[in-house]
């Protein structure tokens, strides 16, 4: 798969400092080294032996937009510039009970269909970008522990 679709902070130029959330590792994934994650743009990424990547971001909501404001620009960004088809949307809970917005995109790469799911917490100073993805098959293998990590995160 092509490296995940966008680079939010990047691309909003917004950039986040420190780590203000917990997330568990899925048992069938390895945490990769925090120096090459955070030249990536990533507070954390983990990968499954067979290639699928669960990844957070952590920017700074400086300019305090709402959490409609990010949902609708990261389904705008993935949409129209990664070429994915929305699938799917739904309110989700972090593990402190922080309610979070969730898009399940598609799309087809040559032989290979692709997943790639972005989940957004947004509190007044932080936006929580959880990234999920990789070919369809070997990540529906992950979506259940996928799914368990995502409702298992703690925002500070």
């Amino acid at each position: 798969m092509r490296a995940l679709v966008f680079t939010l902070a990047a691309a909003l130029a917004l950039a986040g400092c420190g780590h203000h959330f917990q997330i568990h590792t899925p048992d069938r994934f390895v945490e990769l080294e925090p120096g090459a994650q955070e030249r990536m743009g990533f507070a954390y990424r983990a990968t499954s032996a067979n290639g699928a990547v669960l990844a957070v971001r952590e920017i700074d909501n400086d300019r305090h937009a709402s959490a409609e404001f990010w949902v609708e620009a990261v389904r705008n960004r993935v949409r129209r510039a990664g070429g994915y088809a929305l699938l799917s949307e739904s309110e989700v809970r972090s593990a402190d009970g922080r309610t979070g917005h969730q898009m399940r995109f598609g799309r087809d790469e040559g032989q290979h269909p692709y997943a790639y799911w972005v989940t957004l917490f947004v509190t007044p100073d932080r936006i929580f970008v959880v990234e999920a993805g990789g070919r369809r098959e070997p990540f529906e293998a992950e979506q259940a522990s996928i799914e368990q990590a995502i409702g298992a995160l703690r925002l500070e």
